[in-house]
């Protein structure tokens, strides 16, 4: 059985206010034919008769008088929604929710966000930093309105618009050999002292995946879980810190290098991520096309 609709609640407070079934679709500007058929959907739905009609008179049975009183509040609220989205729209006010994996969130975002702040001063923007394997579950929940991160198989619920390809760096503090270097192959590290995110983090088993392929095996003298302290530890001569090229920003004053590794099993792919089908708010929409690099709305007021 089809579940009721708002439109249903609607011809039925119709209905009532006008003491007719004629009467309520003049109102409505539907034929009587249709308002007495969502009525009797209606009835159906809720197994009672709403009114009792007579060749003469329509009036609300006990039930129907019951409907009305709660009804009446439901599309009230309904209005109140409306006109509460309508006036944020006009006043360019909302906000948007996204959930980031942390290397692009502390490298790449701010710069975004500050170019979205300029030209949407009254959107509010909440970041929620998470690893890919949480991500999927948080817009499952409906607690982000799309994902900026990197998805190996993505799952037919979601849509995933690829925007970049992100490689892998060795980072190696200043006076290191490498330094200078700008691509290094892998097996060049066979003797240094590696640094790595902890399983089961998908960066570290990509690391491995790529260690294994050309015969070598990963055995990390320090594990830590934030990219930041990794590259602190490398600057500091610890050993060489293995991490996705945007967990990475260039150093300011030379501490440190990183070489890009060249493998075919070190890349990955960065996308906005959103369910399939989902219709993205006005500013939503906006930021993720910024972040993609397609926003010609913004890039039209810049330029």
């Amino acid at each position: 059985m089809l579940p009721m609709t708002l439109k249903q609640l609607e011809i039925f407070v119709a209905v009532a206010e006008q003491n007719g079934f004629r009467r309520a679709s003049e109102r409505l500007n539907l034929s009587q034919s249709a308002v007495t058929a969502h009525i009797k959907l209606l009835e159906s739905h809720l197994g009672v008769p709403l009114f009792h009609r007579t060749t003469r008179t329509v009036r609300m049975t006990e039930a129907g008088e019951n409907l009305y009183r709660r009804a009446g509040r439901v599309l009230e609220g309904l209005e109140d929604i409306v006109r509460i989205f309508h006036d944020e729209a006009a006043m360019g006010r909302g906000r948007v929710l996204l959930t980031s994996a942390p290397s692009f969130a502390a490298t790449r975002l701010p710069t975004i966000l500050a170019r979205f702040r300029e030209h949407n001063p009254n959107i509010t923007v909440h970041v929620r930093e998470a690893y890919a394997t949480d991500m999927l579950d948080i817009l499952r929940r409906g607690d982000a309105d799309f994902a900026i991160g990197p998805v190996e198989k993505v799952p037919r619920e979601f849509e995933f618009r690829q925007f970049l390809t992100d490689g892998y760096c060795a980072v190696v503090a200043a006076g290191h050999s490498l330094v200078g270097q700008k691509d290094i192959p892998l097996h060049v590290l066979t003797d240094e002292t590696i640094l790595a995110l902890p399983l089961p983090s998908r960066t570290r088993i990509q690391v491995e995946s790529a260690f294994q392929s050309v015969g070598m095996t990963l055995t990390p003298h320090f594990e830590m879980l934030h990219h930041q302290t990794l590259i602190s530890m490398a600057e500091q001569g610890l050993g060489v810190a293995i991490l996705p090229e945007t967990a990475v920003p260039p150093s300011k004053d030379g501490a440190y290098w990183a070489a890009r590794i060249k493998h075919p099993r070190l890349a990955r792919r960065i996308g906005i991520i959103t369910l399939r089908g989902q219709t993205l708010a006005p500013g939503a929409s906006e930021l993720a096309n910024l972040i993609a690099g397609t926003d010609s709305k913004v890039k039209a007021r810049t330029a």
